[in-house]
């Protein structure tokens, strides 16, 4: 995506998978790459657990986007110890020395890297994709709509309810992979446990959430059936 955007108001929002996660897209913040780091803090996986991570593409020529720069600090110094994490996505191959003056400016202290990568394409800017504690998308579309920020503070509420991870990890049946269900929807999670009737997953913040098992697809379904098996064995 790093190549010159026009700007323009582009709203989208993906499918659901779990019924338990309610209006998520289907897509997770672990198929995103972060271009390099041109101010602020480098940010790694690790930095985005647990956080509501906001990825907002903009660019130096750009009138709405430069609009937004002063909100977005804004919402950076009083969302930050909640929780929130803001990557400013500069997508239209500027130099670093011609973004300094806007980031000085707007006295910007989120980080600001040189564009970002995803599956999902868009031809217009700003563009911000908002990723809840579990790492699912749950915003995508202009961070000038009303529902941009009413996303965050509603994701927010999460923050700091989940369960550690590098614990959860140490009890795991599967380590994250991709699952199917039914339908054919994937999920990317660990397997925590599973019993005749249910599994019990580990979302990409470490979020504990239960599906029943016969609403997975059979392949998923008898992996996991036979990990179960084989631990109730040794």
């Amino acid at each position: 995506m790093n190549k010159t955007f026009r700007c323009a108001i582009i709203l989208g929002f993906g499918l659901t998978l779990l019924a338990s996660a309610a209006e998520k897209s289907g897509h997770s913040l672990s198929e995103w790459s972060l271009g390099s780091t041109l101010f602020g803090e480098k940010v790694s996986n690790s930095d985005m657990r647990g956080k509501v991570v906001v990825i907002e593409h903009w660019g130096v020529r750009c009138p709405p986007c430069i609009a937004l720069l002063p909100h977005l600090a804004k919402m950076d110094k009083r969302y930050r110890d909640d929780g929130l994490l803001i990557i400013g996505a500069e997508s239209q191959n500027h130099s670093k020395k011609q973004i300094e003056p806007l980031v000085k400016k707007n006295k910007i202290e989120y980080t600001i890297t040189s564009g970002a990568n995803g599956p999902i394409s868009f031809n217009g800017i700003p563009r911000a994709f908002v990723f809840d504690v579990e790492g699912q998308l749950i915003f995508n579309g202009n961070p000038h709509d009303g529902g941009f920020e009413k996303s965050i503070k509603k994701a927010l509420k999460d923050v700091g309810e989940t369960e550690d991870a590098s614990f959860a990890a140490s009890k795991n049946l599967f380590e994250t992979k991709t699952w199917t269900n039914a339908d054919g929807n994937e999920l990317k999670a660990a397997v925590r446990e599973a019993t005749e009737t249910e599994v019990t997953f580990v979302m990409f913040a470490g979020k504990v959430v239960k599906y029943p098992l016969g609403k997975l697809s059979e392949e998923s379904r008898n992996e996991i059936t036979e990990a179960r098996l084989a631990k109730e064995d040794e």
